[in-house]
């Protein structure tokens, strides 16, 4: 889809305004496609009516500031997993500010898959879109149909410990599970198989203080299957 160069100015100037208000530098490789992937997902979201903000300035918010707050914790390289993609962030933006992460976004639902790959194929992005419950890839995953990722993410998927006991199964032993939640999230409750590898908290404007965890697991074993109650608006 074509993005006429008003929509992608607009965008590009949302972008700036975002990082300004944050002091906050979005790096300039990164700029073009992320103002693009707003200027998408804008005009997305009003013709379709599709839950989160519609406004440009909000949207740059949760689009790209939220994505460069969280970067430092996410693995540079190999394969992420953004589990419950939505409308596709922070999934897409860390793609965008890390080329190397090679981005598998996974949405059973069907009209936010289509926006996912019209994101992928407008960005040119190597990323996949898997349009199936989680339960399904962590299937392949088990009988090694699918190769385990480096690192896994979800937002407003589950609660912190349900998506943590969901997101095992899908990391190699090693790997990384990133746990987005609020500040009050003290942290989980069984931590067996699971190191700390970082934490950060952070503001947006206008919204609640959040924070970042990185989870390493360490447990050799495949763990036994989970099957998720969670969504994503």
């Amino acid at each position: 889809m074509p993005l006429p160069e008003p929509e992608r100015r607009a965008a590009r100037e949302a972008l700036a305004s975002a990082a300004s208000s944050h002091g906050l530098e979005l790096p300039a490789a990164a700029l073009p496609p992320l103002a693009d992937y707003l200027a998408l997902l804008v005009r997305w979201r009003r013709r379709r009516r599709l839950t989160g903000p519609a406004d440009i300035a909000d949207l740059a918010v949760e689009v790209a500031i939220d994505a460069l707050c969280i970067d430092p914790l996410v693995p540079a390289t190999g394969r992420l997993f953004d589990i419950g993609s939505g409308a596709g962030f922070p999934g897409l933006p860390l793609a965008l500010l890390g080329p190397a992460r090679r981005l598998s976004l996974v949405e059973p639902a069907a009209p936010r898959a289509a926006l996912l790959r019209l994101a992928v194929a407008t960005l040119r992005l190597d990323a996949r879109v898997l349009a199936e419950p989680v339960e399904r890839v962590s299937d392949r995953v088990r009988t090694g149909d699918e190769p385990p990722a480096d690192a896994a993410m979800a937002r407003a998927f589950l609660p912190p410990d349900e998506w943590l006991a969901v997101a095992r199964p899908l990391v190699r032993p090693g790997g990384t599970i990133l746990v987005l939640a609020g500040a009050s999230w003290p942290g989980p409750r069984d931590a067996s198989g699971l190191v700390p590898a970082g934490r950060l908290d952070y503001a947006l404007r206008g919204r609640r203080p959040r924070r970042v965890w990185a989870f390493r697991r360490t447990d050799k074993e495949h763990p036994g299957r989970v099957t998720p109650s969670g969504g994503r608006g």
